[in-house]
């Protein structure tokens, strides 16, 4: 089918549309609006840098040259900042430094400003918590905060820190040890003073928002992605009647969900996009490939009237693109 995508863009009889790679949901009015450019970003998620050995599914060992491209490419295009969401490192071969992994990835990637990092599971496989936080920074946030805000562009944007247990009293994750492995990759859960937090955040501001979490947000919650208590965090997000979109990675497949306007983008894993489906059945390259293969994306915001926005997705590699609208 043959279609301009962006005689679709200012429907706004739908609070919440969205159109995957030129293909337009039924029911869009067709009408062009003037749109002004708010803000633009770069996502990557599911690095999994480390040393250990590749498997069917997953190339490690591309981490560092896909990065390298994803930097070149932002350098080039210039978005207001750069994120990061989670599963930066991965688990480290025997006798080899964890910590000189993650430097290596950090260096790399917070070489663009200013950058923001959302926290993974598998950072703790074998960092603990307290390095981990004076490893990585977050530009213009303090050291060690885990969820936190800023705005860009006449945009809210907000991270979260879902790696809790949900069992009370709520234990942070931190590294792994064969003494107290007391947590599982299932178990994510953002605790009661994460949510206060968020729910006032969300209350002081006047702008459209943007979430990132690492964990998804948009199943029930009991799939084993899923945050556990994620009907509660989307309650809040409903109720603000602030946020736009919210992006998450942790199932490598990726993923789109419109659940009461809000829409709800799942990006494919930079290290694989199918842990059922091994690369060489996958690509032509088995993995290796640092453009068919680099999973990332460049997210526009533009505001396209009052309260009505578009939110344009450019997926590279197998990354889906996506654009969306959502009237607030």
């Amino acid at each position: 089918m043959d279609v301009n995508r962006r005689n679709f863009l200012g429907a706004g009889a739908a609070a919440g549309i969205a159109i995957v790679t030129g293909i337009v949901l039924p029911g869009i009015v067709k009408a062009e609006k003037e749109k002004t450019t708010l803000v633009t970003a770069g996502i990557i998620t599911d690095m999994h840098h480390t040393t250990k050995e590749d498997t069917a599914t997953r190339k490690y060992s591309a981490s560092l040259h896909k990065m390298e491209i994803f930097i070149n490419k932002m350098e080039k295009d210039k978005p207001s900042f750069v994120i990061e969401m989670g599963d930066f490192v991965d688990t480290p071969a025997k006798g080899t430094d964890p910590g000189k992994n993650l430097k290596e990835i950090e260096t790399l990637f917070a070489s663009y400003e200013p950058h923001y990092h959302v926290l993974g599971n598998h950072e703790f496989n074998s960092l603990t918590r307290e390095f981990l936080l004076k490893s990585i920074t977050n530009t213009g946030i303090p050291q060690g905060t885990t969820w936190y805000s800023w705005d860009a562009g006449g945009v809210h944007f907000i991270v979260l820190d879902a790696d809790y247990i949900p069992k009370v009293p709520h234990r942070p994750y931190d590294m792994k040890t064969p003494e107290d492995s007391f947590w599982t990759w299932r178990d994510t859960f953002v605790p009661p003073v994460e949510l206060e937090w968020l729910t006032k955040d969300l209350a002081s501001t006047s702008l459209p928002t943007v979430v990132f979490t690492h964990q998804t947000l948009d199943r029930v919650d009991e799939q084993d992605h899923n945050i556990k208590n994620a009907s509660e965090v989307r309650k809040i997000f409903e109720e603000s009647g602030k946020v736009l979109a919210v992006f998450s990675g942790h199932d490598h497949q990726g993923g789109y969900s419109n659940i009461k306007d809000i829409h709800y983008v799942v990006l494919n894993g930079n290290v694989s996009v199918n842990d059922s489906r091994s690369w060489e059945i996958t690509s032509r390259e088995n993995g290796f490939g640092k453009v068919k293969d680099n999973q990332f994306a460049l997210l526009k915001i533009d505001a396209l009237g009052e309260k009505s926005y578009r939110l344009a997705v450019n997926g590279f590699g197998r990354q889906p693109s996506y654009e969306l609208v959502r009237v607030l």
